[in-house]
């Protein structure tokens, strides 16, 4: 009986003195948090590459303080870490958990997540309903601005192609006036619009969002999305191809 109570006792001394997290209890619709696919079960873990051990309405004033500058969260989600980047309220409610409840959180460092001496880029991660991946980088290309036909073809857009490249051959056999003015046109139109466009063109080929992130590089986003859903996969991709399932072993 002394035993159990002298464990229980050192149980909660020990919570007392671990650290206690954000987790996401409620996401509203439509709100910050939504657009950037943060789940439910999520846990805010870091601010701007220091761990936040405090509640979620000092979270929120730190979120607000300053809109025009960006925030970094560490995110902890299913023993995978990531970045997302934020300028105000999240929209969310959450509850406060001790680190000793989270499992696989122990070997955690936020600062292997977020270094401030490097630079970040934001990603978008699309998949469709097979598990093929997309990466839209959400950093302006100046060759939208410059020369959109090389845009598309760099970025595989072959529908816009075609009727871009049919339109500007029909502009220059009526009036190479009329050509220049129309590459004016659609250079200024897919310099200001081109991110939309990609998200547009992957929509409509049934790919969703499914995740947002701030990291590194292109393959650093390609690593978490992995880690995140283990049969995703991308046509230009720096991992090894997932594992088939055991349904797809047992077939062959």
């Amino acid at each position: 009986m002394e035993n159990n109570e002298k464990t229980n006792s050192l149980n909660t001394e020990k919570d007392n003195l671990s650290r206690k997290f954000l987790k996401i209890a409620n996401v509203r619709v439509f709100s910050n948090a939504y657009n950037l696919k943060i789940k439910v079960g999520d846990i805010i873990i870091g601010l701007n590459g220091e761990y936040f051990n405090s509640s979620y309405e000092d979270l929120k004033t730190k979120l607000v303080e300053d809109e025009e500058e960006e925030k970094i969260l560490s995110i902890f989600r299913d023993g995978t870490c990531f970045n997302i980047t934020i300028k105000s309220s999240l929209g969310v409610t959450c509850e406060e958990i001790n680190e000793n409840h989270v499992k696989d959180f122990s070997n955690i460092d936020i600062k292997n997540i977020f270094e401030k001496d490097k630079s970040y880029k934001q990603f978008e991660v699309y998949k469709n309903i097979k598990r093929n991946g997309f990466i839209l980088d959400i950093e302006l290309s100046i060759l939208a601005s410059i020369a959109p036909p090389l845009w598309m073809l760099y970025n595989r857009l072959w529908m816009n192609l075609f009727f871009t490249i049919s339109f500007l051959v029909i502009m220059f056999l009526v009036s190479p006036w009329l050509f220049c003015i129309s590459w004016v046109l659609k250079s200024w139109y897919y310099g200001l619009n081109q991110i939309n466009v990609l998200r547009n063109y992957y929509n409509y080929r049934d790919y969703r969002l499914f995740l947002v992130l701030t990291c590194l590089n292109e393959e650093e986003a390609q690593i978490i999305s992995r880690k995140l859903d283990p049969k995703i996969d991308f046509d230009y991709s720096y991992l090894e191809p997932p594992f088939p399932d055991e349904d797809s072993l047992n077939t062959l």
